[in-house]
């Protein structure tokens, strides 16, 4: 029953640390450390074909944990709603 919630949470937390944005701009000084959600949205304001292509180079580490952990996650969400 632990490993359902600790999967959900490993999950969860994984794609929220995976997506910041204000806190790598705010605690970073060198631009070259800057994880790559900074650069998307940094890029965000010129060609919507190189959005695309970095995008498909952020999104596989998410989505892979999530297949791979999907019933396991699945399984967690539901045991949070039964209590």
């Amino acid at each position: 029953m632990c490993r359902s919630a600790l999967a959900a949470v490993l999950i969860l937390g994984f794609a929220d640390c995976w997506a910041m944005v204000e806190q790598p701009l705010i605690f970073l000084k060198d631009a070259s450390l800057e994880p790559l959600s900074v650069t998307l949205s940094d890029i965000s304001q010129g060609n919507m074909g190189l959005i695309f292509a970095a995008s498909v180079f952020y999104m596989p580490p998410v989505v892979w944990l999530f297949l791979y952990e999907q019933d396991a996650f699945e399984e967690g969400i539901q045991l949070s709603a039964l209590k």
